[in-house]
């Protein structure tokens, strides 16, 4: 950049050409005053693109923009200042003409509050007189050529019209988006006041939508504690700045980043009369944000750090899907006239640690043996799984898996210590958010319908399936064959479980966990369901679009209806994403 002053006058006026540095520049349109002092124009930049050029004095805010920019580097915040230099400079600006019911927008309003005077009695009276005089018209009046002094003039790229954050406030958007821009401001205004300078407004035509957004135009920050020379009105500016007196504080900036957000969220400005109540909309966290960062009373305004972590935790808690599980079970001791007892057992329990978070077992026992035996077994098994606390602080699946075997080392113990020539099958599923782990033993099975498939997540731990898995018969001769109640593995039936002995998904998928989706549903069954409703079956009935206790029922039904000869439970969890 180059600071070199030019000895002679340098006229600005729309359509002149000139040079900054090596770049020419052909001056398009006047924009206006939109910071105290400081002229605005559109530029076109040879061979380029649209530019910013903004002239001002020696001493305005464009000097703190400079000094501004010196102390903050390259941020990625702000963009790149093309050129600058002090010079010469004439202003020659024609009265515009503005069409009917269309008014030239300032967002920034100077007032004079330097006299002793001005006290609140003073303004009321004034107000009220307004209210009885007739408004005043004073036409715009051309800048005398004739005036010359050294001004300072920078260049920036302009922001394109369609990407503004003007353009951007003209439509509606969700809440996420946002708090996510208003977290970007807020950090730039934090990173500002941790270098001792403080943003008290913000200009939207001149801030560019990305990520991360980019401020083409900082001469609203100033150092902190710097007392103004005259007050300032305007959109976000913080009421105090209409008095001067007021030094330069953190919490300006916090008014500004809240007076944003209220404008998204409303799809309205502030108005800058203090004497009207602000209604806010009855957002949780939005709401306490607004009112609290908009008070009148700078000292209970959040800090910028503060109000980052909220606007950034905030949109974390709406972003985070909420997970809800829908529920639904049936269990009957069947139709045989050899078994009047039910030896099938199912328990869940969750645990909602929050809104995005929470904890889901699920567990399904099928006993076995002589004597009210297996009745006993799957009670005790089942009742083990309950009452066992889950440690909700692990980091990691791996951590919660080995907690699931051992969960099933520890139910085996207590089987096997109390049941005498019984034992049990368990079916496990546990899900932390969003991940599904399971452990199985026996030929209770695990199912997951997702789009309208079946897929079975268990294996059936029994003499049949190793005959279908070693080729020996196909799977629809096991459906017929003799030993297909035979299992090779239960809990309670040993002492001790051998490692591998307890089943994890990595045997029927490629992952220890893998990810839920909307809609999912998972299915823990007795083999009293499976023998006598197949997989494809159980898929027609369970859809998205059904009850799911109704589906659950419709099963059972049909397990009665074809002779229901063992004890048959089925439990479905349906797996629900709600943003």
């Amino acid at each position: 950049m180059n600071e070199m002053t030019n000895q002679n006058p340098l006229t600005i006026k729309e359509n002149i050409c000139f040079q900054i540095d090596n770049l020419q520049i052909e001056i398009i349109s006047y924009l206006g005053q939109l910071t105290p002092d400081i002229y605005y124009f559109q530029v076109n930049i040879i061979s380029e693109k649209p530019g910013l050029l903004r002239i001002g004095a020696t001493n305005s805010a464009l000097n703190r923009e400079l000094e501004l920019r010196k102390r903050l580097g390259d941020y990625k915040l702000i963009t790149e200042l093309l050129a600058h230099r002090e010079d010469n400079i004439t202003i020659d600006i024609k009265p515009q003409n503005t069409p009917e019911n269309e008014t030239i927008f300032s967002p920034i309003t100077e007032i004079d509050t330097s006299s002793e005077y001005l006290e609140d009695e003073y303004l009321e009276d004034e107000y009220l007189e307004k209210e009885y005089l007739e408004d005043e018209y004073y036409p715009e009046t051309e800048i005398s050529t004739n005036i010359s002094n050294q001004k300072l003039i920078l260049l920036t790229y302009l922001p394109k019209e369609n990407q503004t954050l003007e353009t951007w406030l003209k439509t509606e958007h969700s809440l996420e988006e946002s708090i996510f821009l208003t977290s970007q401001i807020c950090q730039l205004c934090r990173y500002l006041y941790q270098r001792e300078w403080c943003f008290i407004n913000i200009l939207p035509q001149f801030i560019q939508m990305g990520t991360p957004i980019q401020f083409f135009d900082i001469t609203s920050a100033y150092p902190l504690g710097e007392t103004l020379n005259s007050g300032l009105i305007g959109t976000y500016c913080a009421p105090e700045l209409a008095y001067c007196k007021n030094p330069i504080h953190e919490t300006m900036s916090s008014y500004t980043v809240a007076a944003l957000l209220y404008q998204i969220i409303h799809n309205k400005t502030l108005s800058t009369d203090q004497t009207i109540e602000i209604q806010i909309n009855p957002i949780p966290i939005i709401y306490q944000i607004l009112k609290i960062c908009l008070s009148s009373l700078p000292e209970e305004r959040f800090p910028l750090e503060q109000l980052l972590k909220i606007l950034v935790r905030t949109r974390q808690n709406i972003s985070t899907p909420k997970i809800n599980w829908q529920i639904a079970s049936s269990s009957t001791v069947g139709l045989s006239i050899n078994r009047l007892q039910n030896e099938d057992n199912y328990g869940i329990k969750q645990h909602k640690i929050s809104d995005t978070e929470t904890i889901l077992l699920a567990a399904i026992a099928d006993g076995m043996g002589g004597m009210s035996q297996g009745e006993l077994a799957s009670q005790l098994a089942i009742k083990t799984v309950l009452e066992t606390p889950i440690f909700f602080q692990y980091q990691t699946i791996e951590q919660y898996q080995e907690w699931l075997t051992n969960l099933f080392i520890q139910t085996n113990e207590t089987v096997s210590n109390q049941v005498k020539d019984g034992g049990t099958t368990l079916s496990i599923i546990l899900a932390i958010s969003q991940q599904l782990i399971i452990s199985h033993v026996g030929d209770t099975r695990i199912y997951l319908l997702r789009q309208g498939e079946i897929k079975q997540l268990s294996q059936d731990h029994s003499l049949v399936a190793m005959l279908v898995a070693s080729g020996q018969i196909t799977e629809t001769e096991s459906l017929e064959h003799p030993d297909r109640n035979v299992l090779t593995k239960s809990i309670g039936t040993k002492r001790r479980l051998s490692d591998g002995y307890v089943q994890d998904l990595k045997q029927t998928t490629p992952e220890l966990s893998m990810q839920l989706e909307h809609q999912d549903i998972l299915l823990l069954c007795s083999d009293g369901v499976w023998d006598l409703v197949p997989k494809n079956e159980i898929a027609e009935i369970f859809t998205p679009d059904k009850n799911l206790q109704t589906s659950v029922n419709l099963t059972i039904n049909k397990v009665l209806e074809r002779g229901a000869s063992d004890n048959a439970t089925l439990l479905a969890l349906q797996f629900l994403i709600n943003s």
